[in-house]
């Protein structure tokens, strides 16, 4: 059967062919109303089975089995599973297309207008009751002969296509049909033709009267008459275009993240609880392919294929559980550069994974490489030592002579530059002259980096 959203209020109804033995009509709502599934009505033929008490059913049952045409009964009765309080109109009718015997059931929620099934009298016209029944759903009706021309089209059509129903009834499908579906439709009318009583499902897009393109979803049913020829389609069917939006704004969101992660040279990826790749971002299929020579694909177990060591395993291993447990944290990964032989070191990430119900269903990791930081780093430590060490000097290599040399120029004779000892302090100035120069030369060599601070 078909089974759209259920709606708010608190109402359905259900048409069901008895000498068929199946469902014609099922209003949006039952689903919603009774807490079932489509997969209940294909397996009861009435509704009721397992719901009520049992022996409310047998009442019910009598009481259904007992109707005239045209005749009515007012039922009440309690949901066991949820104790939900029903009132039922069930009505039986003649189908004027037909010739079968149906029943019309009116359910409402609430308070019980009766305390037991009973047997109460004619509604009215069944016609009138049937037609304003279909007319007031949110769905689609059609009825197609099989000559492909509609037959009948319930009002909720005619106002969502915007058409009188002059323009539709007598008049082949194909006139609410692109040209570009149309084979669909077609392959639909023919199935249902070929295969009496089998509902075809068919989602395409129906253009209305002012061009407007609405996507539809629907179930098709054939309709055969007391020897087994199909006479008619009927289609239930209802408008998706907003669930299609949805779905297309959906997927345009998700290209442009998958665009974005993938842009990124970080490395993004995550497992489940069986450390099996769940997804993996461009970068870190290319980085683990160029470090290991092995391209890791989806559903693989992370870290287990052959270009992996066994120490990184298990590792690994490790690593995964820890966020598996819930844990939120960070390592610095190791790794060597096949080609250059340069040690790469890459900072990770390690987050959990939550459900809505709060339980962890894998970890999700997010890789950067920090060589390059990390090598700045060091020139940085490097850089300061070297300060550190151009201080020391000039506070001790170069001040020393610097204070010599001060100290024997106050001991010169200006008034008798000729004065032997002159000649002595002269000498001396020449020592002192050589260690500052040797000191000048150790600040300068302190400001180049040395052969092992400048490799990483």
């Amino acid at each position: 059967m078909f089974n759209p959203n259920p709606a708010a209020n608190k109402n359905c109804a259900i048409v069901f062919d008895i000498d068929e033995q199946r469902y014609l009509f099922v209003s949006e709502n039952f689903y919603d109303l009774f807490d079932v599934d489509a997969d209940h009505l294909r397996h009861n033929t009435n509704f009721l089975n397992g719901l009520v008490k049992p022996e409310m059913l047998a009442d019910i049952r009598q009481l259904t089995e007992g109707l005239s045409v045209d005749g009515a009964v007012h039922l009440a009765y309690r949901l066991e599973a949820s104790q939900k309080q029903l009132t039922e109109k069930r009505m039986l009718a003649i189908d004027g297309l037909t010739g079968h015997k149906i029943i019309i059931s009116n359910i409402t929620a609430g308070p019980a207008f009766v305390q037991d099934p009973v047997l109460q009298g004619k509604p009215g016209p069944r016609e009138q009751f049937l037609n304003s029944l279909i007319d007031s759903q949110t769905n689609f009706l059609v009825r197609i002969d099989i000559n492909g021309n509609f037959t009948f089209v319930n009002s909720r059509f005619l106002k969502t296509f915007g058409y009188d129903e002059a323009e539709i009834i007598g008049h082949h499908f194909s006139k609410t049909t692109i040209p570009q579906e149309a084979h669909l439709c077609e392959e639909a009318f023919i199935n249902c033709i070929n295969n009496p009583g089998k509902i075809i499902r068919l989602v395409h897009k129906k253009p209305a009267k002012d061009g407007a393109l609405h996507d539809t979803e629907w179930e098709f049913v054939s309709i055969t008459d007391d020897g087994g020829a199909v006479v008619e389609i009927q289609g239930i069917g209802r408008d998706i275009t907003q669930q299609m939006q949805m779905r297309e704004e959906a997927l345009q969101i998700k290209d442009s993240l998958e665009a974005l992660i993938n842009n990124t040279r970080d490395h993004i990826w995550s497992v489940d609880k069986d450390h099996r790749y769940l997804y993996m971002n461009q970068a870190y299929v290319e980085q683990v392919t160029y470090l290991t020579g092995v391209k890791p694909y989806k559903g693989q177990y992370a870290y287990k294929h052959k270009g992996f060591s066994k120490q990184i395993i298990d590792d690994w291993t490790v690593y995964y559980n820890r966020a598996l447990n819930g844990e939120r944290y960070a390592i610095v990964s190791e790794s060597t550069d096949p080609i250059s032989g340069q040690r790469l070191y890459f900072e990770v990430n390690f987050n959990p994974i939550y459900t809505a119900a709060g339980d962890i269903i894998g970890a999700g990791c997010f890789g950067h490489n920090i060589t390059d930081t990390l090598k700045i780093q060091k020139e940085l430590v490097s850089q300061n030592d070297r300060l550190r060490n151009i201080a020391s000097l000039s506070s001790h290599e170069l001040r020393r002579p610097v204070a010599s040399m001060l100290g024997l120029i106050s001991l010169m004779d200006r008034e008798d530059f000729f004065n032997p000892e002159n000649k002595e302090i002269i000498a001396h100035l020449f020592t002192v002259s050589a260690e500052i120069d040797t000191a000048i030369r150790l600040v300068v060599d302190s400001t180049l980096p040395s052969k092992t601070a400048r490799t990483v």
